[in-house]
């Protein structure tokens, strides 16, 4: 079956840039709505997630997300509730209320299995530079736990509330994703992955090639994704064609094994979406901007 499919992230509405963007990238949508539209994250802090959702309710096709870390945070205001619950209770519902499907709750089957998407917020656990970090860096691993760079603090730091840490839920969103995969073997031929954390390193920040890379960038690399996920993605390559993701802002392609992975790229003030047309696997790739030009 032929499906075109739409993928996008990091549209942070409601930050104090990239509303004009947005609103370009949802009326492009729908003059030309796709079969599927999927969010990879990062759609709004607090009210601002269901404002985001909003945007899109009315378009007729079916919506997928996962969330991102910004979707998680618990604003001062908020501090009745947890990043845990957030994440397992209240994006979920909204989500529904919204009409779309929250990949980590399981995946979505397309019909006249076509691609299953499977997908994951997906996370950190440090092992993308540990190791180079414990060599050049012996005396500031604990920079990992506290989120403190050499200037300022990563703000998951600030407002990722939640009674386990990176590592334990690192462990249970990847094996969630490891199971729906496994789940979506039953009912299609083949699985997208969608996450929002890289899926793999490839699609991380461009390592810099003129010189070892600073304590910061390793540290922004070590907040950026896992191996374990790597090696999920490697176990199941021949049936993921397709891994997308977001968060750095970087706009990336890159392949692990037969997979393609792409990072939708979008920034605070420009806005990324990638268009799928499947089965012949082409991905075209429409900027908006604030200002139009």
């Amino acid at each position: 079956m032929s499906l075109r499919l739409a993928i996008t992230a990091d549209l942070h509405w409601g930050h104090r840039t990239g509303a004009a963007a947005v609103g370009r990238l949802a009326a492009y949508l729908r003059a030309e709505p796709p079969d599927v539209l999927v969010l990879a994250g990062d759609l709004g802090v607090g009210p601002a997630f269901d404002e985001c959702l909003a945007l899109f309710a009315d378009l007729p096709c079916r919506k997928a997300l996962v969330p991102g870390n910004h979707d998680i945070w618990i604003p001062a205001e908020d501090a009745d509730h947890d990043s845990l619950e957030l994440y397992e209770q209240r994006l979920p519902a909204s989500a529904a209320r919204f009409g779309f499907h929250y990949l980590d709750q399981g995946p979505l089957l397309l019909p006249e299995r076509g691609p299953a998407l499977v997908g994951s917020i997906n996370w950190y656990d440090y092992s993308w530079s540990l190791e180079e970090l414990r060599r050049r860096f012996p005396e500031e691993e604990h920079r990992l736990h506290s989120k403190r760079f050499t200037r300022g603090r990563h703000n998951d730091a600030n407002f990722v509330r939640w009674p386990i840490d990176d590592v334990q839920f690192t462990a249970r969103v990847v094996a969630k994703l490891e199971r729906d995969l496994h789940a979506a073997r039953k009912a299609a031929d083949q699985a997208i992955v969608i996450t929002h954390h890289p899926p793999f390193h490839g699609l991380s920040f461009p390592r810099p090639d003129d010189l070892p890379p600073p304590l910061d960038w390793l540290l922004w690399e070590g907040f950026c994704g896992n191996r374990a996920l790597e090696d999920v993605l490697k176990r199941n390559g021949e049936f993921v064609p397709f891994a997308f993701c977001g968060h750095t802002h970087r706009a990336r392609e890159s392949t692990l094994g037969p997979i393609r992975g792409y990072n939708v790229g979008g920034d605070y003030s420009m806005k990324r979406l990638l268009a799928l047309d499947w089965p012949t696997g082409t991905v075209t790739a429409h900027e908006f901007a604030d200002e139009e030009g």
